[in-house]
């Protein structure tokens, strides 16, 4: 390309275009637009939670001038501008940074409830991850066993009931546990009785087996539990504890009932 052509692509038809765009005359409804805005423009009002963090910003940004009075006794002192604080000379050279409160919390709240997550971090057992989700799904598959062996015992108690059966082994099963704090309440209240000379007239008499025996019953595995009390109701009552129905003998819960276990259902 030769000296005297010039270059289409060149900035200077760019620069004539946006000046030529400009001095097209506009029409009524594009001034009115215009001037709408540039009078919402300068009538716009901050909030005042802008304004107020505008001019602290701007406040904290300015250095204190040499007309104040701290400063004036400062620099008699033989303090300097950008002088660090201390004798050292190693000390801050900046103002303490202001950090505003945010929330209704008191003072320190923050920091207290910090502390006591670390705390509580601290405390936390070191375990891995995927032996955490296995101990919780272990519990929560007790405590579906615990609820159904405990629904199990109450249905024997009743169809033994029905059937004129007075006394089983398996009814303690029915009865709820009691935890460490209930236990220790009762005998607090067994030593108060004895101490008054009252019985507890209330007291549920004790099954008629042996200690030994009922605390062996007791000590087997939840899932061991389970399958005794439903190979019951099956044996005995031709009840399937997972159809949830009474068969009217053997031979129709061998022919209606899937199977003797849960996953057969």
């Amino acid at each position: 390309m030769s000296d005297s052509e010039e270059d289409y692509m060149s900035e200077k038809y760019l620069i004539q275009a946006e000046q030529h765009e400009k001095k097209q005359p506009q029409t009524y409804s594009e001034r009115r637009k215009q001037a709408t805005r540039e009078h919402e423009r300068k009538a716009y009002i901050a909030p005042r939670a802008q304004m107020e963090k505008k001019a602290r910003e701007e406040g904290l940004n300015q250095s204190v001038s040499e007309d104040n009075k701290g400063m004036q006794m400062l620099m008699k002192m033989g303090f300097k501008k950008g002088m660090a604080l201390g004798k050292s000379g190693d000390g801050m050279t900046t103002p303490i940074a202001v950090e505003m409160k945010q929330g209704r919390g008191g003072i320190g709240t923050k920091r207290a409830l910090e502390e006591e997550a670390k705390e509580q971090e601290a405390k936390r057992p070191n375990i891995d991850p995927e032996e955490y989700r296995e101990l919780m799904a272990q519990r929560v598959k007790e405590a579906q066993r615990m609820r159904r062996s405990r629904a199990a015992a109450s249905l024997i108690e009743k169809l033994d009931k029905d059937k004129g059966i007075e006394m089983n082994i398996l009814w303690i099963f029915n009865i709820p546990e009691k935890t460490e704090d209930e236990q220790g309440n009762h005998e607090q209240e067994k030593d108060n009785d004895e101490v008054s000379g009252e019985d507890d007239k209330a007291e549920e008499e004790p099954l008629p087996y042996p200690e030994e025996e009922m605390e062996a019953l007791k000590a087997l595995p939840l899932e061991e539990r389970l399958e005794r009390l439903v190979s019951y109701l099956r044996n005995e009552h031709t009840y399937c504890f997972w159809c949830a129905v009474k068969y009217n003998d053997q031979q129709d819960l061998d022919e209606n009932c899937p199977g003797p276990e849960e996953d057969d259902h």
